[in-house]
């Protein structure tokens, strides 16, 4: 069972904000008027309409397996396959998704916060590890101490919610390609603002929405090839006041990867 501070945190942090901004709304605070957006469907008092077939059959069909004198041979079960921005079914599900996504989350975000070379049992290319190692202030050649203010975090936010998001729908595929894809779609906002706040933050995803382009996606490519701008001196505000832009790590990696000219 989930304790109510933690199943708090994972709503607040993750699931809202992952299922408005793929909605395309302002994901700031998660109030009571937000709850809404939980509300899901019970599948057996529900008339048959069209839209809920899909559900009702999956909900029906992982428990029939389960139930099958077979899985006392071969072992196996099915889990419901859950997805961040799928209807939520009402009762039993709804406490199996939030558990679902309590190790799920838990999981991606003690591997990305990790310094092991692999990720969820991949392993990564150099530019992916360069940049979680740099994120996590593991890297002792690229330091980044301006990780723990709160611009930085809020910034580390939106990163992992849109990780967690891609890794959702599409597992570890090309995994590699999508830290560094999201690293720059995200920290291209710490580069380019002065000051990062909560409002920053939000109104970065909903105007250059990448959320939106996972939620829509049908293969990995439709997320992996956006166009993103690359960053010259002229749009760097973070070092603008100290001029240390050459000795700023995630300016470092920007140019490593061709995003910083």
């Amino acid at each position: 069972a989930l304790e109510s501070d933690e199943l708090a945190a994972l709503f607040a942090e993750y699931l809202y904000r992952i299922r408005h901004w793929a909605l395309g709304h302002s994901a700031r605070y998660f109030g009571k008027n937000d709850v809404g957006l939980f509300k899901g469907v019970n599948v057996d008092n529900i008339e048959h309409f069209p839209y809920v077939e899909s559900l009702r059959i999956t909900h029906h069909y992982v428990d029939e397996y389960n139930r099958q004198y077979h899985r006392k041979i071969d072992g196996q079960t099915k889990k419901f396959p859950f997805h961040l921005d799928q209807m939520i079914i009402n009762g039993r599900r709804f406490f199996e998704m939030a558990s679902h996504y309590q190790a799920q989350i838990s999981l991606i975000v003690d591997a990305e916060h990790g310094s092991e070379p692999y990720f969820l049992g991949h392993g990564l290319t150099d530019n992916a590890q360069l940049i979680l190692k740099t994120l996590n202030g593991s890297n002792k050649q690229l330091k980044y101490p301006a990780r723990t203010r709160p611009g930085d975090k809020y910034v580390r936010a939106i990163f992992d919610c849109a990780l967690i998001f891609y890794i959702d729908k599409f597992g570890d595929a090309f995994l590699s390609s999508a830290i560094e894809k999201l690293f720059i779609w995200a920290y291209s906002l710490r580069i380019k603002q002065q000051v990062v706040q909560l409002a920053t933050m939000d109104n970065h995803v909903i105007y250059h929405n990448v959320f939106r382009i996972i939620k829509d996606a049908i293969e990995p490519s439709d997320v992996l090839t956006i166009v993103l701008r690359t960053l010259t001196d002229s749009d760097n505000k973070n070092n603008l006041r100290k001029a240390n832009a050459a000795k700023d790590p995630l300016v470092k990696l920007f140019k490593g990867m061709k995003y910083y000219e």
